[in-house]
């Protein structure tokens, strides 16, 4: 009798990590749901899992148990499709993510119960608008390291304003690029940078629109940087797989978008910003239809160039276009790293308050007002301190290992 209940033990023993047991999984359910995907797992009780992000895909993996392998194709905006694989005693599950996936942005994961009996269900929502909303930890101020003596000057346009909400949708444009351009300047006069902003509440600057965006271009007179800020929108139909960030620069409309990497998780030397916690700290799609909740002429809208003053050149364009395409990079990396938003990349356009400045210009846009998801974010205060933290990070960063000398 011992015999036989040894051999029987051996019996289970061999079957179970052979996978001849392994549970034989119901078909995977996929939903689509206003801006995310959602993928459920009806999974035994007992059944553990592991989930690993990959970059380009999301992997999980289920130990003793059963599924049967292939590939599906879903062409959802989150989820392009997802693959089944059998490794002996373990299921593994892919799910193909075009917008990507990192440890920190992506996906959010939940365990239910079972809709029926004592199982669970294993559910993963996908999106590109999952980013880091965390608070920011405390960490000491900007400061110089390496240009003491030097002060700089930049304006800070918060875009928008007054009669012109701009994009509308959880928040008006007008209102979160406000938000941002006041937290953008207390972190650059931390750093002792003067910070002109084009308005610190509500108002336009001209009741005429084209009066309005050349009296912001006229502040950058004389400043070392002109920085303006927005917020995306798109069109309805393409709203659910919209979002991320872009920065763009005056340059041919024929140059390619860039995708930089996020900032580095630790400080590469030479440091430009003295050491904070936060130190350690791609698909191409055309650019949206920007602000259409918006009337008449944008800030950030090809205007054509009739009866506009030329401004006064500071140096030569073909240099003033190269800086800044390296102030955009910057500036995107950082806003990047801060946030684990999808990088959508620096971009070149002609629109009005960058292309008509007399010195380095960037526009960043900041997110989607239109995206059910990352509208949502740009109302969250802590997003915004980390949008704003890595703006204003990549603009001293600029600042410290760009500009030329005067």
């Amino acid at each position: 009798m011992k015999a036989f209940r040894f051999l029987l033990k051996f019996l289970l023993a061999t079957l179970l990590s052979t996978g001849a047991w392994a549970q034989s999984l119901p078909p995977i359910r996929v939903g689509d749901q206003p801006g995310f995907a959602r993928v459920v797992l009806d999974l035994p009780k007992e059944a553990t899992y592991t989930i690993e992000p990959l970059g380009a895909a999301l992997r999980v993996t289920l130990p003793n148990q059963q599924v049967e392998p292939g590939i599906h194709f879903v062409s959802q905006p989150e989820l392009a499709g997802y693959v089944l694989e059998q490794h002996e005693n373990k299921a593994v599950l892919i799910l193909l993510t075009p917008q990507g996936v990192t440890p920190r942005s992506g996906y959010r994961t939940m365990t239910l119960a079972a809709l029926e009996g004592d199982g669970q269900r294993l559910v993963i929502d996908l999106s590109g608008a999952y980013v880091d909303t965390s608070p920011l930890p405390g960490f000491p101020g900007f400061r110089f390291a390496k240009a003491s003596g030097r002060r700089f000057s930049v304006v800070v346009d918060a875009g928008h304003g007054g009669p012109d909400p701009g994009a509308v949708g959880p928040v008006a444009e007008k209102t979160v690029n406000l938000e941002v351009a006041l937290r953008v300047r207390r972190w650059l006069q931390e750093a002792g940078v003067e910070v002109t902003l084009t308005r610190e509440s509500d108002t336009a600057l001209a009741a005429d629109k084209r009066t309005d965006l050349t009296q912001r271009v006229a502040l950058a007179e004389g400043k070392h940087l002109f920085v303006s800020i927005h917020a995306n929108a798109t069109v309805p139909a393409r709203a659910d797989g919209w979002c991320g960030l872009e920065v763009y620069y005056f340059g041919p409309p024929s140059a390619r978008p860039f995708f930089p990497p996020p900032a580095p998780l630790t400080p590469t030397p030479p440091v430009a910003i003295a050491p904070s916690p936060l130190d350690a700290l791609s698909s191409p799609a055309p650019a949206g239809i920007l602000d259409p909740g918006a009337q008449g002429l944008e800030d950030n809208e090809p205007i054509p160039a009739q009866n506009l003053p030329t401004p006064t050149p500071q140096m030569n364009s073909l240099r003033r276009m190269e800086l800044s395409r390296t102030l955009a990079t910057r500036v995107l990396s950082y806003m990047l790293g801060a946030t684990a938003a999808v990088n959508r990349g620096v971009r070149s356009s002609d629109y009005f308050v960058i292309r008509y400045t007399s010195v380095p210009a960037i526009l960043v846009e900041m997110g989607y007002l239109s995206h059910p998801l990352e509208g949502q974010n740009l109302r969250n205060p802590h997003y915004l301190d980390r949008i704003s933290y890595g703006l204003a990070r990549g603009v001293l960063e600029y600042l410290e290992n760009d500009h030329p000398l005067e």
